[in-house]
């Protein structure tokens, strides 16, 4: 009959080989024992076999090692990108060189945003231009046909409401203006290009 010692041994060793011996393991008590301690210390991987006394040692160590990492980052000087600056290092009795000044970039000059022009819309304001001593002629409908008789005649300098258009006939853009001496229909330029509404801002 094996001994108390010799059953828990081989519980052991079967349970390192994953063994086990159901017979052995229901009927003897320290086969039982020796098998689980074994399988215990197995799945509990190396922190199982650690002595329980090493357990705090090892956490004090830990943290004394935290603490030096901590300390050595903030007391090493750091760039604005979060990288450590390297101290400069010279031979004993060697002269540093000077530091280079690096030439600035080229200060930017102001310039200034062009205003956008402004464009005849329905709503808006105009000024009648380039008539002179005349008058810009502003018709019952628009185009240059005798029929289309003159309603309102505005002199150089006036400011008029865009009430109506753009219209295209006669190879012109015409608009209907409304202001002090009436209202009517009036071509933007002539022909040749000459403008005689000047829209305003």
């Amino acid at each position: 009959m094996p001994s108390n010692s010799e059953m828990y041994d081989r519980g052991a060793l079967d349970a390192e080989h994953d063994d086990l011996n159901a017979f052995y393991y229901q009927h003897y008590y320290y086969y039982r024992k020796g098998y689980d301690d074994t399988r215990r210390q197995t799945r509990g991987g190396v922190a199982a076999r650690i002595p329980p006394w090493l357990m705090p040692l090892l956490g004090a160590l830990a943290l004394v090692l935290a603490s030096i990492a901590v300390g050595y980052w903030l007391l090493t000087p750091h760039s604005d990108a979060g990288e450590a600056v390297s101290a400069p290092t010279a031979a004993a009795g060697a002269i540093a060189p000077l530091a280079t000044a690096l030439p600035l970039p080229p200060t930017p000059t102001a310039t200034s945003i062009p205003t956008p022009l402004p464009v005849m819309r329905l709503g808006g304001r105009a000024r009648v231009v380039n008539v002179g001593d005349a008058t810009l002629r502003a018709r019952a409908a628009p185009g240059l046909a005798s029929s289309t008789r003159v309603v309102a005649r505005f002199p150089e300098g006036s400011e008029v409401m865009i009430v109506e258009g753009p219209v295209q006939v006669d190879g012109l853009t015409w608009w209907r203006i409304s202001g002090e001496a009436g209202e009517g229909w009036s071509a933007q330029l002539a022909a040749d290009g000459v403008v005689f509404l000047e829209p305003l801002p």
